[in-house]
C-alpha cells in the first residue's frame, strides 16, 4: 500500500490530536515525553543539551523539530522559542512533565530568588531565552518535575496580553508556595 511521504511522516511522528493543539505550548508535554522515551537516541539528546540559544544548530534539532512540531509553528517567529524549549527539555531527567506542578511553584520549591524571578518575567527575546535555560538547568540539577507548558507559554507569548497572563500565573504560583515555605536568595 503506497503512502504519500507527508501522510506517512505525519502518521509516524506528529501528536495524535494535532488538530486539538491550539498553541505551541500545548506541545510541551509530548515533546518532553518524546525526548525522554527509551527509543530516543542518546547522541541526539546529548547534542540537544549542548545546543544553547545561539551557535551551530545540530542536525538532531532539525530532525526533532520537523518531525514533532506542526508546520504552522515552524516559522522564524517561533525559532528561538523552540530552540530554547527543546534544549531545556533535553537537559531534564526522565519524565520531566508534571501537569500538577506549575513552573512558578517549582521555582519557589527550588529556592529561586525574587530578584531572579523578576528578571525572568521582565526579560524578552534572547535575554529571556538565556534566563529560561538557566532556570531549566537549575530545575534539572534538582531533578524537579514541572508543567513545561508554563515554560513554553512564556517563550511563545508574542503579545502584551498573553505575556502578562503567563507572568501573572507564574508569579501567583511562585508566591503561593513562597508564603508556605521561605525561599533562599
Amino acid at each position: 500500500m503506497a503512502h504519500s511521504r507527508s501522510t506517512l511522516h505525519r502518521r509516524c511522528v506528529m501528536p495524535d490530536a494535532e488538530e486539538d493543539l491550539r498553541y505551541p505550548a500545548d506541545l510541551a508535554p509530548s515533546l518532553a515525553a518524546a525526548l525522554h522515551s527509551e527509543g530516543f537516541p542518546n547522541g541526539d539528546r546529548a547534542a540537544l543539551k549542548r545546543m544553547g540559544i545561539s551557535g551551530r544548530t545540530p542536525l538532531a534539532y532539525w530532525r526533532f523539530l520537523l518531525r514533532r512540531v506542526p508546520e504552522r509553528w515552524q516559522g522564524d517567529r517561533y525559532r528561538l522559542g523552540w530552540r530554547t524549549l527543546i534544549c531545556a527539555l533535553a537537559l531534564q531527567h526522565q519524565s520531566p512533565q508534571d501537569g500538577h506542578r506549575p513552573l512558578g511553584r517549582a521555582l519557589a520549591e527550588l529556592g529561586f530568588s525574587e530578584a531572579r524571578l523578576e528578571g525572568l518575567l521582565a526579560a524578552e527575546a534572547r535575554v529571556l531565552a538565556t534566563l529560561m535555560l538557566r532556570a531549566a538547568r537549575r530545575i534539572a540539577a534538582q531533578r524537579v518535575r514541572c508543567d513545561w507548558r508554563d515554560f513554553a507559554q512564556l517563550l511563545f507569548a508574542f503579545n502584551d496580553d498573553s505575556r502578562e497572563r503567563i507572568n501573572e500565573r507564574i508569579a501567583r504560583d511562585f508566591y503561593h508556595i513562597s508564603t508556605i515555605k521561605p525561599t533562599a536568595a
